[in-house]
């Protein structure tokens, strides 16, 4: 039969009753007689609580997590609409920020996640709803991303500042769906039809460019000496290109374009 040790299991027994300490995404509270005294974070290892009278511990998760929102709008023109929007979200990081967190929403998990996300739930709404009313029927589809743009410009500050979360994103989950599905057929047609414009004007810009350059060089081309003069520089950049090549060359390079139109180039001394 194996003798036990009982110095090794006695000390087994202290440090299991007398120290804490957590894991990586979370921080554990000490509250010593209803007062928040110190937030144990990860990289704090064993701290020693054998000394301590009347202390309690909680643990507070600090992981980054999505908060998804229906939110029952109505657009500019007062056609109804659900839009379906999720937030990323990040719990504050610092000591004075988690303590001030805790104190407002409290120490107890269940707790703290129902008090705060009332009041996520009721700023998103409303921030959605007001982002929503900028635009018709046609432009809630057509301006998807400009409308999470505006949610993050208006929730950031305000989640910050009542709840210290920071906002990483906002998306609409989704199409927006319209109470009337006449209204989301004729929104989606116009969304179309502004789509195909948009390419047509685009077409057309480029084919207005290609013609002036046509023009160009066919009023450039038609006289003869005009042509001559395009053919000379053509061949002067051709010449400067070689010339790149010829480090070592003593002298000019001389271009001969027929009867006596020379042009030179010089080499590298």
């Amino acid at each position: 039969m194996k003798k036990i040790n009982l110095g090794i299991v006695l000390t087994l027994t202290l440090i299991a009753v007398g120290c804490t300490n957590t894991i990586e995404g979370q921080v554990r509270i000490q509250v010593i007689r209803g007062q928040i005294t110190r937030v144990i974070r990860p990289a704090d290892g064993w701290v020693n609580t054998m000394n301590t009278v009347g202390d309690e511990y909680f643990d507070i998760t600090l992981r980054t997590f999505t908060f998804p929102v229906v939110v029952n709008a109505s657009t500019k023109d007062n056609a109804a609409v659900q839009v379906q929007i999720s937030a990323t979200l990040t719990p504050p990081q610092d000591d004075e920020g988690i303590i001030a967190w805790v104190r407002k929403f409290g120490l107890e998990e269940d707790e703290r996640w129902t008090r705060m996300t009332q009041i996520l739930a009721g700023q998103m709404n409303t921030e959605t709803k007001n982002a929503v009313a900028n635009y018709e029927a046609y432009g809630v589809l057509a301006n998807q991303e400009a409308i999470q743009k505006r949610l993050i410009e208006t929730l950031a500050p305000i989640l910050k500042q009542q709840l210290w979360l920071t906002l990483d994103s906002v998306q609409i989950i989704g199409r927006p769906d319209f109470a009337d599905d006449r209204i989301e057929s004729a929104a989606s047609a116009v969304v179309a039809n502004q789509k195909a414009k948009e390419a047509a004007e685009a077409d057309l810009a480029r084919a207005r460019v290609e013609a002036e350059k046509m023009m160009v060089e066919s009023k450039t081309f038609a006289n003869p000496a005009m042509l001559e003069l395009e053919k000379l520089k053509m061949r002067l950049q051709i010449e400067q290109a070689r010339a790149e090549g010829i480090k070592g060359h003593q002298g000019p390079l001389t271009i001969v374009n027929g009867g006596d139109t020379q042009l030179q180039l010089k080499g590298a001394q």
